[in-house]
């Protein structure tokens, strides 16, 4: 009965065998196990030598797969290190964005009510220009009305002078034509001045009081001395209106320099509120270009982490996929090399022999 049972334990084994040895004709490494192994029996080499053949193509796999576990280690490590450096250098460059559109709007904000100062600055500043415009025109009727004034006093002057002269010349033998000439002069000056109504009338009472022959003489020097009176009046009236005109102009003169000097002030903040609404722009320039420059920073390093992250997944996909298929090799040679060293037989070594591709 134990005789049977072990039959048919063998036959077992060698038909696993068999199937064993018949697999590795779908791979190209079963291939080479197969002709490696056919060569070593065509040579005639015992089990033993078969068995340390086999175990040093183990060694040398699992060398290999020291080796390449070194590497792709090392390569995993390298690649880490690179995307936590680009990690790092994204987290500064969000940082740093963040805080700069921080300062943007408050920036913005301080530019906006240096603007507004500015402007209240320069809206004052013109204010004060058109104030001077208006008291420049004033001052410019008032000076008109003056001058117009102070030339019709000038006339007056010079008409009653040229009506005395006349007299003083005809006072100890005055003539017809004396008075003549004296009403000629008077219409004349009434071509000039003729809304003086007070003057004229006083004139022709005058030659009216010159004519009478009786009393010419006399009468000439009572006008000449009234003359000489008025000339006083009128040269008296002409200071009094030169001293009002000298205030005039004083006080003209006086608000039009309050207002320049203000200006002059205004000038000086409106030139500093100049500069700093300028270097405010600047800083929001500087600003909006780092925002720019930080977002390139997180894109360019965003893809090379992402580089960098596939490499490692690719690596370590790649040395998976070599590991599982060196393990299989391993399992191949380990399974050769039990059955040389525990079953190998001239059934098993006549079936490998008969192995074609």
């Amino acid at each position: 009965m134990k005789i049977i049972v072990l039959i048919v334990l063998v036959g077992v084994a060698l038909a696993r065998d068999e199937y064993f040895f018949a697999q590795l004709r779908d791979s190209e490494f079963g291939k080479t196990i197969i002709q490696t192994l056919q060569v070593q029996l065509l040579q005639e080499h015992p089990a033993d030598t078969v068995v340390h053949l086999l175990k040093q193509m183990k060694d040398d796999l699992l060398n290999e797969q020291r080796a390449e576990d070194e590497d792709v280690q090392g390569a995993l490590q390298s690649c880490q290190t690179a995307s936590e450096a680009a990690a790092a250098v994204i987290t500064v460059a969000k940082e740093r964005k963040a805080t700069a559109e921080d300062r943007l709007p408050l920036l913005q904000q301080e530019q906006n009510d240096k603007k507004q100062q500015l402007l209240d600055k320069q809206g004052e500043e013109q204010r004060n220009l058109d104030r001077i415009s208006v008291l420049q025109e004033a001052r410019n009727v008032q000076r008109g009305e003056y001058e117009q004034r102070r030339d019709e006093l000038v006339g007056l002057i010079s008409a009653l002078q040229e009506a005395k002269q006349i007299l003083s010349q005809g006072i100890t033998a005055l003539k017809k034509s004396s008075f003549a000439e004296l009403k000629s002069h008077h219409q004349n000056f009434l071509k000039y001045y003729p809304h003086k109504k007070g003057f004229h009338t006083m004139v022709n009472m005058l030659l009216e009081v010159l004519q009478d022959e009786g009393t010419q003489e006399s009468a000439a020097q009572k006008v000449v001395k009234i003359i000489d009176t008025l000339v006083d009046s009128i040269f008296q009236v002409q200071k009094e209106e030169m001293k009002a005109d000298d205030g005039r102009e004083l006080d003209f003169q006086t608000q039009k320099e309050r207002l320049l000097l203000a200006n002059r002030r205004l000038a000086g903040s409106i030139a500093d509120l100049n500069a700093r609404f300028e270097v405010l722009g600047q800083k929001i320039l500087e600003v909006r270009n780092d925002v720019s420059t930080q977002d390139a920073v997180i894109n360019n390093k965003q893809t090379e982490k992402g580089d960098w992250d596939q490499t490692c997944s690719d690596t370590e996909k790649a040395h998976r996929q070599q590991t599982d298929a060196r393990n299989g090799q391993l399992e191949i040679i380990v399974e050769c090399i039990d059955i040389f060293e525990t079953r190998f037989d001239m059934e098993t070594k006549s079936y490998i022999q008969r192995i074609r591709f």
